[in-house]
Formats: C-alpha cells, structure tokens, sequence
C-alpha cells in the first residue's frame, strides 16, 4: 500500500504527468500533494499556489483562450 501512496502523490493530480519531489516540496500543498504542474499550468499561477489547489486570479490556461498553446479569440488561423 506504500507503494501506491507514494506514486499517487509523486503524479499531478490535474493531469497525472510526473512531479519530482522538490517540485511538491516547493509548489504541492501541505501533504506534498501536487494539484497543478508546468505541463497543465502556468509558473505564474504555479507561484501564487495552483500547484498547491489554491484558486488564483490569474486565467487558467485550460480555459482561457489564447494561453499555454491555445489560439486568442477573433484571430485568423
């Protein structure tokens, strides 16, 4: 059962890519616990506690258009 704690917790729980230790230490909650990484969120929202589950001002890439790769509204593709 250790085990599978251990890669539940070293897995965004956002996306499930992978986070080092050090990125939980730094930017995961109080239990190490990652909600948000760099592959689904920006570092801005990172440092003002995404990574931690907290809510931020700044959009959401996964939802505001034009950010993290998406195309901005009323431009040509």
């Amino acid at each position: 059962m250790l085990l599978e704690s251990q890669s539940d917790a070293s897995s965004c729980r956002y996306c499930g890519s992978h986070v080092t230790r050090d990125f939980r230490r730094v930017y995961g909650d109080s239990n190490n616990h990652v909600h948000r990484c760099r592959e689904c969120d920006t570092l801005i929202r990172l440092q003002r506690g995404s990574g931690a589950g907290l809510s931020v001002s700044v959009p959401d890439p996964q939802h505001a258009c034009g950010r993290h790769g998406g195309s901005p509204e009323g431009r040509s593709k």
